[in-house]
């Protein structure tokens, strides 16, 4: 049997497992999405659309921070805490991104379920 998840030896059993569980949750790694792709990201309170384009990733679905495409960074998601899975959104996570324009993070509700079109 073939073990997808190598625990990493200077993080703790609780951290190991929850990264494992992300895995097999399920999600997506943004910074491997493909130019003209897109993940629809349905949250407890919102349902988000990225966009890989050209120069970078958009993203629209909340009124008040990018109620149309805008130009983000996502750095990942975190598990409610202050640890960060990178480039990732993950079911029973909570995003967090930031639009181009304002350096403040934004941190999503828990994570549903992300699909990609």
């Amino acid at each position: 049997m073939i073990n997808m998840f190598e625990s990493h030896p200077n993080l703790s059993d609780e951290i190991n497992a929850a990264v494992a569980e992300s895995e097999l949750a399920g999600g997506a790694y943004v910074n491997k999405l493909e130019v003209g792709k897109k993940l629809l990201v349905q949250t407890r309170n919102t349902l988000y659309t990225i966009e890989r384009r050209n120069d970078g990733l958009y993203i629209s679905g909340s009124q008040r921070f990018c109620p149309v495409p805008t130009k983000c960074t996502i750095p990942g998601s975190n598990f409610g805490d202050s640890m960060l899975k990178m480039g990732f959104v993950g079911r029973g996570m909570f995003m967090e991104f930031y639009v181009d324009s304002s350096p403040r993070v934004v941190v999503t509700s828990e994570i549903q379920e992300v699909t990609e079109i």
